[in-house]
């Protein structure tokens, strides 16, 4: 990888901090490239995959492949290709088929979690807010959260919808029984009950090889899943792309993206969908690309006790769903817990630092906190118990914040108004207040996208703690200034008409030309915005 940015955050990164053991052969640039670019390492869980083979069903040496099936598109052994997958230059067309039957399952089950199709927003706040009234931040000291999964309350729901097997088609070929769902909580929602027929979707291409062992790990180019962003409230459809290219660059585990055109035929003739993100998933390949040893244990928070406020801790297990490792029991999310609530936090902080360090990677989790804020990124840890993960590295035994869906980031949806916010007492945004009438910057909405995160409570203990600590708020401030010369706005505007650019020929079916184009400067004016009010923050301290 060639950016300038990324090299010099490489550089920092090594000497501030050990985020990868380099070894052998594997240069620095080679080693956070396979983390910030598009060169994964064969390590970990690839390294597993490769040894294992998978060009013919395992025991089913006689069952023939559907047709059409090559071993560098369809098979396990072949690496994943990047390129041809996540292309930074062009939007590719993929084409899904689902069956009349199946389709009417899937629109049968979506009944079933969120009630009848097109009738309204639901009950929640625009992009899965809390109702007004709500405590701030969802979570308050003590635990008890307002809505969210199991809970009944707002947009959200505990079970995913169901799989059915499909069709994909892309550059000229065919993947069978794929596995196709619908996906999200208040994103899903939220479009279920306006009516449209762009619901954010996941695919498992080999989902259902237990019924069809012909396609025993089936793979898209080295890929088994995508997660396919349906970009609500964001017509400029780069902001998923924006986010983890940022987090990408700073050296954080962050996942590919790639706007891709989907088309859906449910048995009346195919149909453009329109543009969604394509996001590389984080169990699937970002944990063996990010780092060398990819057999820990990987967590998705989700729930309650993903806010870690006192009082959850026998939530843990359904609110932190293991998503693969060696040993996902539980026990090391337990360990933080246990760590972020020890009795030495007030009666001897070294302690309390220590024991804090020995099972988490503070200085990944502060960094991401500087650039979440930076970018606005309301809809996670600070205001709700989702959007993260959790990934317990085996080099160093410690759990890594690894950060998830970035549709809302940078004005698009509750948490930053979508205009041209002003700068606000501790580096928060102020705007018109959009649907429903709360104020950005006034509710527990916007306090974890402040700065000096002031306004967040003791129910979210991992900020509220760490930054007590007066060490780990001057490393947050530090990063904090380094992250004024990521959030380039000049570079930033630049790239985001090399997007516009890339976008602007598929955008036709969803947007006018116009409202593109003023969606893009929007964004642009945002950015300008933000960094000049981070600015203003780093130079305030």
């Amino acid at each position: 990888m060639n950016d300038p940015v990324f090299s010099r955050f490489l550089e920092r990164r090594l000497a501030r901090r050990q985020v990868l053991v380099l070894a052998g052969s594997l240069g620095a640039g080679a080693a956070l490239t396979a983390c910030g670019g598009k060169s994964p390492a064969q390590s970990g869980t690839a390294q597993r995959a490769a040894a294992e083979g998978g060009g013919s069903p395992t025991g089913q040496q006689d069952v023939t492949r559907p047709a059409g099936w090559s071993e560098d598109s369809h098979g396990k052994d072949a690496p994943p290709d990047y390129g041809t997958v996540f292309p930074e230059d062009k939007v590719i067309q993929v084409a899904i088929t689902v069956s009349p039957e199946n389709w009417q399952k899937m629109l049968d089950d979506m009944t079933a979690l969120f009630g009848e199709r097109g009738t309204g927003r639901g009950r929640g706040m625009p992009g899965g807010a809390p109702e007004p009234g709500a405590q701030p931040g969802g979570v308050p000291p003590g635990g008890v959260q307002q809505g969210g999964p199991g809970a009944g309350g707002g947009d959200f729901t505990s079970t995913n919808p169901i799989w059915v097997p499909g069709t994909v088609a892309f550059n000229g070929r065919t993947w069978t029984n794929v596995g196709i769902r619908f996906k999200g909580n208040s994103t899903l929602a939220n479009g279920w009950r306006s009516g449209t027929d762009k619901l954010p979707l996941k695919l498992d291409f080999d989902e259902f090889e237990g019924d069809y062992p012909e396609i025993e790990n089936q793979r898209f180019y080295g890929f088994k899943q995508f997660s396919l962003s349906n970009n609500q409230n964001d017509q400029t459809f780069m902001r998923e792309t924006v986010a983890y290219d940022l987090l990408g660059e700073a050296g954080l585990a962050a996942a590919n993206t790639a706007p891709w055109q989907i088309t859906l035929d449910r048995g009346e003739g195919p149909k453009v969908l329109g543009i969604y993100t394509a996001i590389e998933v984080v169990d699937d390949t970002v944990i063996s690309r990010c780092f060398k040893d990819a057999s820990g244990n990987i967590y998705e928070g989700d729930g309650r006790a993903a806010s870690f406020a006192a009082g959850t801790q026998s939530l843990i297990e359904s609110s932190f769903q293991a998503e693969g490792g060696d040993d996902p029991d539980w026990s090391d999310i337990r360990a933080l817990y246990d760590a972020i609530h020890a009795t030495t936090r007030t009666s001897d902080a070294a302690a309390w630092r220590k024991g804090l360090e020995k099972v988490f990677d503070v200085d990944a989790f502060l960094e991401w906190l500087a650039i979440a804020a930076t970018l606005q990124h309301w809809d996670t840890y600070g205001a709700m118990t989702h959007n993260y993960y959790l990934y317990n590295n085996p080099e160093n035994g410690k759990l890594t914040w690894i950060s998830w869906d970035h549709n809302e980031v940078l004005g698009s949806g509750f948490g930053g108004g979508g205009g041209n916010p002003q700068v606000a007492p501790g580096g928060g945004a102020q705007s018109a207040p959009p649907a429903g009438g709360l104020q950005p910057g006034g509710g527990g909405m916007n306090r974890n996208v402040a700065f000096d995160k002031s306004g967040v409570g003791s129910g979210w203990p991992l900020i509220r703690y760490v930054l007590d600590q007066p060490d780990y708020l001057q490393r947050y401030n530090g990063y904090l200034r380094e992250t004024v010369k990521l959030f380039d706005p000049a570079r930033l505007a630049a790239k985001y008409q090399q997007y516009a650019a890339v976008i602007r020929p598929y955008v036709s079916s969803e947007v006018t030309e116009a409202n593109f184009a003023a969606a893009v400067q929007t964004l642009t004016n945002t950015t300008q915005a933000r960094a000049a009010a981070l600015k203003a923050y780093v130079d305030s301290l």
